[in-house]
């Protein structure tokens, strides 16, 4: 299985935190023998989610499976 990550996160887009969700799932991925071909961090915004999806959707054949995280911030007002 080919995996890409993909990680929603204002503060890891700019380089303020660490992406440890996104460190996670790729240990995860490893550990059930899949290959991580493909890793990014975009900010909280539905257009970037969305472009960064469609783009490994679209334009990449080596991707079988996109796995998402992020924060969900207070009371789900962010980007749901």
């Amino acid at each position: 299985m080919r995996v890409a990550i993909l990680t929603a996160s204002d503060r890891c887009s700019r380089g303020e935190a660490d992406d440890a969700s996104g460190c996670a799932l790729q240990s995860l991925a490893s550990a059930e023998g899949w290959k991580v071909v493909a890793r990014k961090c975009v900010p909280d915004e539905k257009d970037r989610i969305a472009i960064a999806l469609l783009t490994w959707c679209d334009d990449r054949d080596d991707v079988d499976l996109i796995l998402t995280t992020g924060n969900l911030p207070p009371l789900l007002l962010h980007v749901l």
